[in-house]
């Protein structure tokens, strides 16, 4: 059985951070996830908050029927409740198939940082709040 986790934003970071091949602390961040028989299975963190925009890094390591409630929990908390105009995302280039699930679920692509990644550029990707598919249109 599977649960969103909510309130346990050091576990989901560090579970991220292991996945994503982050070796920085994340500094002032939110997390949130998916358990699975007490393995948490997908995260999302959420740092670099400056009022307008914040860097979100998205791991999934087994799929979840719950992976919409948790783009929808996080696109509430981040658009609704922080307010803010955007979010992004980068992903390395050579990883295509990371690229198009990303561009699947509603990000954009906004331009290449060339040289930025390990093993060459590193896309950038923007969902913006006004379009962002997972925000309830009542």
């Amino acid at each position: 059985m599977s649960k969103l986790i909510l309130d346990n934003k050091y576990r989901v970071g560090l579970w991220v951070a292991q996945e994503v091949g982050q070796t920085a602390d994340w500094g002032n961040f939110q997390a949130f996830g998916i358990e699975r028989d007490g393995e948490i299975v997908a995260g999302i963190v959420m740092h670099m908050f400056n009022g307008a925009n914040a860097v979100c890094h998205v791991a999934i390591k087994r799929p979840s029927k719950m992976l919409k409630e948790l783009l929808r929990v996080t696109a509430d908390y981040l658009f609704n409740q922080c307010k803010l105009k955007r979010i992004t995302g980068m992903v390395p280039t050579n990883e295509p198939r990371t690229i198009a699930f990303d561009k699947h679920i509603g990000w954009e692509e906004e331009f290449v940082m060339k040289d930025a990644a390990p093993n060459g550029d590193m896309q950038v990707l923007v969902m913006w709040a006004d379009r962002c598919p997972w925000l309830s249109k009542e």
